[in-house]
């Protein structure tokens, strides 16, 4: 009756390549800690890595047999995987991963989602966007809203007063 049902979430691909682009996935997590890709990657991401860390701590040969199928034959990765579990994953029984949505991609506005190890911290540069934030809420808590509007009024007599100087300067010059 259930027979039909996509085990993938990912669309129009083969399933030689929905494997692939999976195991890159993982691969990249446990390298990083930390990647960007689009919400659906990452709901299918987020599913075979914790089943794939779940099967890790059992310890057994037949589970060790497993995972490293999964890697196809990258001991490097098989390896980092058993760092990544015992630094930071050992305390956790699930929810291995988390992932956040964020803005969409510029080029083609596609959503865009971080999936992250759930131990790990964010350190993002400020951007000048969350500087200009930053300076909006400190000048919203220094004055209140007539302090703001007189500021903005003298930015603009200054602004007009510059250029009005500037074109006095060139009507001098030009004469």
């Amino acid at each position: 009756m259930y027979s039909n049902r996509k085990k993938f979430k990912i669309q129009g691909k083969t399933a030689s390549h929905k494997k692939a682009l999976v195991r890159s996935l993982v691969i990249e997590l446990i390298r990083n800690g930390r990647i960007k890709t689009t919400p659906k990657k990452a709901k299918v991401l987020k599913k075979e890595f914790d089943k794939l860390v779940t099967t890790f701590k059992k310890d057994t040969r037949k589970s060790n047999q497993i995972v490293m199928s999964f890697f196809a034959e990258n001991k490097r990765a098989f390896d980092r995987l058993g760092q990544v579990v015992s630094d930071k994953l050992s305390d956790r029984n699930s929810g291995y991963t988390r992932v956040i949505k964020t803005l969409p991609r510029k080029g083609d506005n596609a959503e865009q989602a971080y999936v992250m190890l759930v131990n790990t911290e964010i350190k993002e540069k400020k951007s000048r966007l969350k500087k200009m934030l930053e300076e909006r809420d400190e000048v919203k808590e220094e004055k209140g809203v007539r302090g703001r509007i007189s500021k903005a009024v003298e930015n603009v007599t200054s602004s007009r007063a510059n250029v009005s100087t500037k074109k006095r300067e060139v009507r001098r010059n030009s004469k």
